[in-house]
């Protein structure tokens, strides 16, 4: 096991589907909205990087990171490759954002 970092969310349906987190010097979010086409949710999140400061807006609910931030995709990662701690609320392993990390530019 990596490094296990916390993260926040934003909503949840058997896993979080909207996460934030701080790694590496990035602020990354990961997403997993519901496909009302499919009527489920994807096996995979999106992941953005954000700016740097970014943070969570404890006076909102539902889209808890403004809509008007901006976002740079860097990549998916299966919902199935993310080791959650046992509530899935509060931390991941690291290691499934390794991949993506290491594609993208130091900054």
């Amino acid at each position: 096991m990596s490094a296990v970092i916390p993260f926040r969310y934003g909503s949840f349906w058997d896993v979080p589907r909207s996460i934030l987190l701080r790694y590496r010097g990035k602020v990354l979010l990961l997403e997993s909205h519901f496909d009302e086409t499919l009527d489920e949710y994807p096996d995979h999140y999106t992941v953005y990087e954000l700016p740097t400061g970014t943070e969570w807006s404890e006076e909102r609910l539902g889209p808890w990171i403004p809509d008007e931030t901006p976002r740079s995709l860097i990549g998916r990662i299966r919902v199935s490759e993310i080791v959650f701690d046992s509530s899935k609320r509060m931390t991941l392993d690291a290691a499934c954002l390794e991949p993506l990390l290491s594609k993208t530019p130091a900054s």
